[in-house]
């Protein structure tokens, strides 16, 4: 695997890696972690769904989101917004996976706020976006948010105001801390109901004008961070005409990715969905 940075329109270094080198013209796929997290979660498990993905002939690349992984560590991360993912990442790591593979057919994978992302991202161009798929793991949309759903969302925003920062590391939730705003926006957009930018521009329901094929994942037991239903709610707000959702029985939120029954259960059904979707 080799890396590189890039650079953001506001200036942020980011790290994006690559499994291997092709120069063929392959269909490629762009993994995007979510909280807590960073790029080393798609590796996990005998080399995890990048390694997975890789075998079925995809060219793949993992990303590390501002101030993870191997992206810089900035003096001031926490001045950031949930957007700035949204309006600065996201293009700019499409646009380099783009540039170094002469314009090959790309698909972005998401897990949970990686999937929101690219979606959202999705969502303020319309039709006129250079994916040819879009997957999304364990990304809920604001419905479902059950009493106990919702009171770890409004403790999340607690949190953040309080300590400054989500410190996941010591709550062992992840090897990542998060910025407060950047959480605590995605946070009050759930507990809120609407996923509304601050120029006022909704995400959710701009979802609508996205005709992108599109794969939603959701994890059968995942009964907290993104149940069956919240995600369904985002499959059913894409306008695609090609799009399908998937529950897996019995995987919750991170065990999509890292849990051993994921290899049987869940990759092949996603690597079987891209094939047929990917032009080549």
């Amino acid at each position: 695997m080799n890396t590189r940075p890039i650079r953001t329109t506001d200036g942020v270094e980011l790290a994006l890696h690559r499994l291997r080198a092709f120069r063929d013209g392959r269909a490629a796929a762009l993994l995007v972690h979510g909280a807590f997290s960073s790029h080393t979660v798609w590796l996990q498990g005998n080399g995890g769904l990048a390694h997975s993905l890789g075998e079925r002939g995809l060219d793949v690349w993992l990303a590390d989101l501002r101030h993870h992984g191997g992206s810089a560590r900035e003096p001031r991360p926490f001045t950031w917004r949930f957007e700035d993912l949204i309006l600065g990442d996201a293009p700019a790591l499409v646009a380099r996976v783009m540039e170094e593979t002469d314009g090959a057919p790309l698909a972005w994978l998401g897990h949970s706020v990686g999937g929101v992302v690219g979606l959202a991202w999705l969502a303020r161009l319309g039709r006129a976006t250079p994916l040819a798929a879009m997957v999304t793991f364990g990304t809920p949309g604001p419905a479902d948010m059950r009493p106990v759903r919702r009171a770890l969302a409004l403790g999340t925003i607690g949190i953040c105001r309080v300590v400054g920062r989500f410190p996941a590391r010591a709550l062992r939730l992840g090897p990542e801390d998060e910025a407060a705003l950047v959480l605590g926006d995605w946070m009050g957009w759930n507990t809120g109901g609407r996923w509304v930018g601050r120029d006022g521009f909704d995400y959710l329901a701009a979802l609508a004008a996205v005709r992108t094929p599109y794969l939603g994942v959701a994890g059968g037991g995942d009964r907290l961070f993104a149940p069956a239903d919240a995600c369904r709610q985002v499959v059913g707000a894409v306008g695609a005409a090609s799009k399908d959702f998937v529950v897996v029985p019995n995987l919750d939120h991170r065990g999509m990715l890292i849990d051993p029954r994921a290899r049987a259960h869940c990759w092949p059904q996603v690597a079987d969905w891209l094939e047929e979707r990917l032009p080549t």
